[in-house]
């Protein structure tokens, strides 16, 4: 019986025995027993530098988001008023107007009909 060297290893997508990685050195995690001391206290010095720097961003960020918010608060407010107001001017022509038709019954339907012809003769064009 012969051995044929099998090349079809290299066709395959997903690496071979022959072609793995070696595992990574976990020799500078914290928990393990071989922790080198210069990489901890590296780490611990960029852990404890990023948290400074993020400390002092949410410190800057945060009478921004407070403004923000306030101004948000204010804009609502205004809104509401506006809307308030605009419903109180619309319910006033609503009731002006129907005052108007029950004093005046012909007028406000010769008027409905002028309205409707003009609407009509625009819709055919």
């Amino acid at each position: 019986m012969s051995t044929i060297p099998n090349d079809r290893t290299a066709d395959v997508p997903w690496p071979t025995s022959s072609q793995r990685m070696p595992a990574p050195d976990h020799s500078a995690l914290p928990d393990n027993e071989i922790t080198s001391p210069g990489a901890t206290g590296m780490l611990k010095t960029a852990v404890q530098g990023a948290h400074d720097t993020l400390d002092r961003l949410a410190d800057r960020a945060a009478p921004a988001v407070q403004r923000m918010g306030d101004s948000v608060n204010s804009a609502e407010a205004a809104l509401r008023a506006k809307t308030s107001q605009l419903r109180e001017r619309g319910d006033e022509w609503v009731d002006g107007t129907r005052g108007s038709i029950r004093k005046h019954p012909l007028t406000a339907v010769a008027i409905a009909l002028a309205v409707g012809a003009v609407v009509a003769r625009m819709a055919r064009r």
